[in-house]
């Protein structure tokens, strides 16, 4: 007798998670050491990041919206035509993940090429990162409205998210933690190279709904067009506010809000994370490879809770697997914070767990942003979702977290002496300070964000969807 085995994958999800593959390679070194490189090895003044961060949150503001309408309203296929969209943005998101790491001198202490350089390399990292994953979100609301399926597309996500996020600890191993910098140079060309490749195959291969591919909506909207031409005309400058007026629903505005909180809680996690470990745990603590693994790992976990919670998702809602992560988060923290920073394990756990629940749940964010297109798909009758569009209006309210949570600790940090200390200008006592500064940010700002999210996320009433009955199913 002969026994065999069937494993399925589908393809239309694989694909579709390979833009996620390459995307967050290069998204996982950005966040862990943009921050650290320009601070601790470039040594940017003050001044400039933040000149660079606010410029950086204005470009934000203008390009998500901007990239969005042109997504859902133009004809040009490389607009209208998601995947062709992540095709041509591929090759200009990989170029632009390189302009961190490579120096465009030898920079002195503050120097203003530095703080042109990270100006410049923000603008245009963001720029091809938001055009390439708003045709991704996109896809991910269009190929079905079934939640299982989107569950599904998920965990493949989450899977490629895994395997990319490996690579914090290959470089950690590579650089010995930037301290090898050209070996750190060259991961990153090999890992732009990866990106690249992973997005042109979605570009290539991937597939929406039928109602939904390039053709039939260009067609559907000549022809509506063309209908009410003959009734009225109307101000092309008025529809893109038309269409805001119509999203900007309770729910929308209670879902960005509480999105907002979660960048800046997200961002913070990402970027100074190894900064507060190498001075809350000072070397010896722990052995120098459990350090890497434990930054290592930062990026791996919070995607395998995606994998293993996505269960939970299906039966209870993402509402209430939410709301329930932000009440415990404030109560690990408020436990840290009573044991005090001498606890060097428990500080280990609680880095690794902060890190963890800041980031997967922001893994779930795509569930109820597609509720919302669906819901307003619905309620006007739309022959196609305006998918870019909210996806673009979202991060229009949520981008600036982004630059906000780097701009603030690092103000509180060099009010404490951080850029002396780079410098070894501080006393025991300066020191013995400024960590005790880094053990509250570390522990009571969880806290203070959590409180305001289950504020904010109490008002999101789309609860219901993991019970609803699938409008279509891919087959």
């Amino acid at each position: 007798m002969q026994f065999k085995m069937r494993f399925s994958i589908d393809k239309n999800a694989s694909f579709l998670a390979l833009t996620i593959f390459g995307t967050n390679l290069m998204a996982c070194v950005f966040e862990f050491y943009y921050v650290k490189l320009f601070l601790d090895v470039y040594h940017i003044s003050q001044g400039w990041f933040h000149f660079a961060q606010v410029v950086y949150l204005i470009w934000n503001a203008v390009n998500d919206p901007l990239f969005a309408y042109w997504q859902d309203n133009s004809n040009m296929v490389v607009f209208r035509s998601r995947r062709h969209s992540i095709m041509y943005g591929a090759p200009l998101f990989a170029l632009s993940f390189l302009l961190f790491w490579f120096p465009w001198r030898e920079y002195s202490d503050h120097d203003w090429l530095c703080g042109l350089h990270l100006t410049v390399a923000l603008c245009c990292y963001d720029c091809l990162f938001t055009f390439v994953l708003l045709a991704h979100c996109a896809l991910f609301a269009e190929i079905s409205t079934d939640l299982d399926y989107r569950l599904m597309i998920t965990r493949y996500c989450k899977i490629a998210s895994v395997l990319a996020s490996l690579v914090l600890t290959v470089i950690q191993f590579v650089s010995n933690g930037l301290e090898e910098y050209r070996y750190f140079q060259a991961c990153c060309v090999c890992i732009a190279f990866f990106a690249w490749l992973s997005m042109y195959l979605t570009g290539k291969h991937v597939r929406t709904h039928p109602n939904y591919s390039y053709t039939k909506i260009v067609s559907q909207k000549n022809l509506q067009e063309l209908a009410e031409s003959e009734v009225k005309v109307e101000s092309s400058l008025s529809h893109p506010f038309q269409q805001w007026r119509q999203l900007m629903t309770t729910d929308f505005v209670a879902f960005v809000s509480t999105n907002f909180l979660q960048v800046l809680h997200m961002t913070y996690g990402a970027s100074f994370m190894v900064i507060f470990g190498d001075q809350l745990i000072p070397k010896g603590e722990i052995p120098d490879v459990m350090r890497k693994l434990m930054y290592g790992s930062s990026a791996v976990l919070p995607t395998v809770a995606v994998l293993v919670l996505s269960l939970v998702v299906s039966s209870y809602g993402y509402h209430w697997v939410i709301k329930w992560t932000y009440i415990t988060n404030i109560i690990i923290a408020l436990v840290m914070y009573s044991a005090g920073p001498s606890h060097t394990w428990m500080l280990v756990t609680f880095l690794l767990v902060d890190r963890c629940i800041s980031t997967f749940v922001f893994g779930f964010f795509n569930l109820p942003l597609s509720d919302i297109i669906d819901k307003d798909q619905e309620t006007y009758e739309r022959t196609a979702p305006l998918s870019s569009s909210v996806f673009g209006y979202n991060a229009l309210f949520t981008k600036p977290a982004q630059s906000i949570a780097p701009m603030v600790v690092v103000a509180i940090l060099n009010g404490y002496g951080y850029e002396k200390l780079k410098h070894e200008e501080l006393d025991d006592a300066q020191i013995q300070t400024l960590t005790n500064v880094m053990f509250n940010i570390v522990c009571l700002f969880p806290v203070g964000l959590s409180l305001l999210r289950i504020y904010t996320w109490s008002k999101y009433n789309i609860r219901n969807t993991h019970t609803k009955v699938a409008k279509h199913i891919e087959t």
